[in-house]
């Protein structure tokens, strides 16, 4: 992809459960293209047995900033840490 494109989020929506979504790889994709000095920092705020928590920051040079939460239980994915953290992201 072209730096000098603008990014078109249209070209990368999926479908899930019958609602268009764009996946958090390319909202961080999109972030990047507009943001290149944009910094992102997650944190595991909590980790048991039975759920994980992960905070995501963005923080832009100009002084803008979001914060995202995210968490998943093992029941709900094998993989719940990573999953927890893509959800903070997104």
């Amino acid at each position: 992809m072209s730096t000098s494109t603008p990014f078109d989020p249209s070209r990368f929506l999926t479908r899930v459960s019958g609602r268009e979504y764009l996946e958090v790889k390319w909202r961080l994709v999109w972030l990047r293209s507009q943001y290149p000095d944009a910094t992102i920092e997650t944190d595991l705020i909590s980790h048991s047995d039975s759920q994980a928590v992960f905070r995501a920051r963005v923080s832009l040079k100009s002084g803008g900033a979001a914060t995202g939460w995210g968490s998943e239980t093992p029941g709900d994915f094998g993989d719940y840490l990573e999953k927890a953290e893509t959800k903070a992201l997104g």
